[in-house]
């Protein structure tokens, strides 16, 4: 880490913005060195800082936590699935967004909750969120969900997250999250075919296990999550798989 600040310290007057985060997309591939070297804080924050999943199209806020969270399709169907299952509790329950991104789809489903939580690794989004979103049962938190304690809730959700996690950090994650819910609300990008090698692993990164064929499975090796009941929620097509939103 060291040797990479003094040598970032000295290349970064000499060389224009453009190359740098060409350079730095090559480096936080699923195949690039630099990832395994850096904390998730700082994988996610190169993330949005050098836009890897797009920009706001209005320009009018500063983070955008990409297609998943805005295409009209993937965000109407998941919202509507997600808020019919809510629909079947007696009363408005603890909810637990982790890694909420731009909050675009999060606040959709929290008027429904009694309080919800949403968390996100990276401080900026989190304060973006503060100023943008004014719900009085909503409580934002910078939060790591594969190295600090969750927050407790009735449901948990944790849509589009872990499919860019290694799977050392994904088992992390899989230990501790059935002490804090009853119920977790999760989402993958999947292959289309049934038959599809899950779990291979990964870099920390914007990218995806479906570039090579995979997808994450919880229920299957090496997570082997332990559930009392599984359904799907939802599915919706996208660039050649599904995004798959899977309740246990």
């Amino acid at each position: 880490q060291r040797m990479i600040r003094l040598v970032k310290s000295i290349l970064k007057p000499l060389v224009p913005i453009s190359i740098r985060i060409r350079v730095r997309k090559i480096l936080l591939s699923p195949f690039g060195f630099l990832s395994k070297n850096l904390s998730n804080k700082e994988v996610f924050e190169g993330i949005y800082r050098d836009k890897q999943w797009g920009s706001n199209p209005d320009g009018t806020r500063a983070y955008f936590s990409g297609t998943g969270s805005h295409d009209p399709e993937i965000v109407n169907t998941y919202v509507g699935a997600v808020n019919a299952f809510l629909d079947t509790f007696s009363q408005p329950q603890i909810l637990v967004d982790l890694g909420c991104g731009d909050f675009n789809v999060g606040s959709r489903i929290a008027p429904r909750a009694k309080k919800y939580i949403a968390c996100d690794l990276v401080s900026g989004v989190i304060e973006d969120n503060r100023r943008t979103f004014s719900l009085e049962n909503v409580e934002f938190r910078v939060l790591d969900l594969v190295n600090e304690d969750l927050p407790d809730g009735e449901v948990i959700f944790v849509r589009q997250v872990l499919q860019h996690l290694s799977n050392g950090d994904i088992r992390k994650f899989c230990a501790k999250v059935s002490k804090h819910c009853s119920h977790l609300v999760l989402t993958e990008h999947l292959p289309s075919v049934p038959e599809f090698i899950p779990n291979i692993d990964k870099s920390n990164n914007c990218r995806i296990r479906l570039e090579f064929g995979s997808g994450v499975v919880l229920s299957e090796k090496p997570f082997n999550l332990k559930y009392r009941d599984k359904r799907v929620l939802c599915e919706v097509p996208e660039y050649g798989g599904i995004i798959r939103t899977t309740l246990y």
